[in-house]
């Protein structure tokens, strides 16, 4: 299907009050499909200039890759895995786990060619973020040399008349303007790691809703066009001007010999680690032993019973009559007095003593004091256990 152009509601979808809602995810998915459309041409192109570049596009809804906020769309044709894979050693270096989880995304560690989409309208550029450090680095570099920043202003001077060329944050100037002072204050007003240094060909909204498809042909020519630049600005073995291979040489003596120390590490920490499992299994063991060996009491010796004795099977002889004896009546004894008891109640009214309580709903009942305090008596009437204040309590004579 040929390029039909980008539509008004697919630029309002990236409006700031409408880029954190998921309510718009439908035109932004339809723009990026139609620039993905286009960057598959871009790529094919690249590749018949032998420059594989990967193609990727950012997220169309709300992300931690976009900070849940879609403002813009992007599309990126970077380097392909393997040679990110050659530079990730060194870009990772010094990158501290809050830069990481304030920005995850990748791309902005690369120069990239883009198709950029937002609400005022359509920018194919070449950019440089300053994450990108080897690439900036290596684009300053070609800067400081005459040689260098000559054939790059050359190269610059010859893309169409509406390209411009700038930084982020300050004046954009036309690339027919461009010379070397101008080049070398682009460079040098290039001082904070969140800006673009950028050369590329900015359309607004208003021409892109205007020329809609017919748009299609110049988008990709402003994009070969861009593509002489990269070469220059882009870090690879062919343009290495900062050495970077011997730094990445340099990082993998430092990735071994930290592999080495780890490794070191790991096995000092699994040899003392057994050793602690044997000593804590020997120690058991010890215990175990000793608590048997104190449980283990001497047994009583073993002792025969004696032999039962034989028993005659025949009857045993009748005994003779015992004489009768009439004995004489007893007289009866004298009755026995019994005294009244005389109870102490604050003395008796112990744990263990047998009370009756006088009154109060218990009253009549007999038990035993289980406890005493200066609240009263707990006192047992079998089953049931109740407290009893000392002055309803009697004690029972024993």
């Amino acid at each position: 299907m040929s390029f039909q152009g980008f539509s008004a509601s697919e630029f309002d979808a990236y409006a700031p009050p409408r880029a954190s809602s998921n309510a718009f995810n439908r035109p932004r998915l339809e723009a990026r499909e139609k620039a993905m459309a286009l960057g598959r041409v871009m790529q094919a192109d690249a590749t018949a200039l032998a420059l594989p570049l990967e193609l990727r596009a950012s997220d169309e809804h709300p992300s931690l890759w976009n900070k849940r906020s879609v403002t813009a769309q992007w599309l990126f044709l970077w380097r392909d895995a393997a040679a990110r894979r050659a530079l990730e050693a060194l870009l990772d270096d010094g990158r501290s786990l809050q830069a990481t989880l304030t920005d995850p995304t990748p791309f902005f560690r690369h120069a990239f060619l883009a198709l950029h989409i937002d609400h005022d309208g359509v920018e194919v550029s070449l950019r440089v973020h300053g994450d990108a450090w080897v690439d900036a680095r290596n684009l300053r570099a070609r800067c400081a040399s005459v040689e260098g920043r000559a054939e790059l202003v050359a190269a610059i001077r010859q893309l169409p008349e509406d390209f411009v060329l700038g930084v982020s944050d300050a004046a954009r100037v036309p690339v027919r303007d461009v010379t070397d002072a101008t080049l070398d204050g682009a460079i040098a007003a290039w001082l904070q790691p969140n800006q673009w240094w950028s050369v590329g060909w900015p359309l607004s909204r208003s021409v892109v809703l205007d020329q809609a498809g017919a748009l299609e042909e110049p988008i990709l020519a402003a994009f070969r066009a861009l593509v002489p630049i990269y070469r220059l600005v882009a870090w690879s073995r062919d343009n290495d001007l900062i050495a970077v291979d011997s730094a990445l040489a340099q990082a993998q003596v430092e990735r071994a010999a930290q592999a080495l120390e780890a490794a070191a590490r790991d096995s000092a920490w699994q040899t003392q680690h057994d050793a602690e499992i044997v000593r804590r299994r020997d120690l058991a063991a010890t215990e175990t032993r000793e608590r048997l060996a104190s449980m283990d009491r001497p047994r009583p010796a073993f002792t025969r019973p004696a032999p039962t004795p034989m028993v005659d099977p025949r009857p045993a002889p009748r005994a003779a009559p015992a004489p009768v004896v009439v004995a004489r009546p007893t007289p009866p004894a004298p009755p026995k007095i019994v005294l009244p008891v005389q109870v102490n109640p604050e003395a008796a009214l112990l744990a263990g003593v047998r009370v009756q309580v006088k009154s109060g709903p218990f009253a009549g009942k007999v038990g035993a004091i289980v406890e005493r305090d200066v609240r009263g008596a707990k006192v047992s009437f079998g089953l049931l256990s109740a407290r009893v204040n000392l002055s309803d309590l009697e004690a029972l004579p024993i």
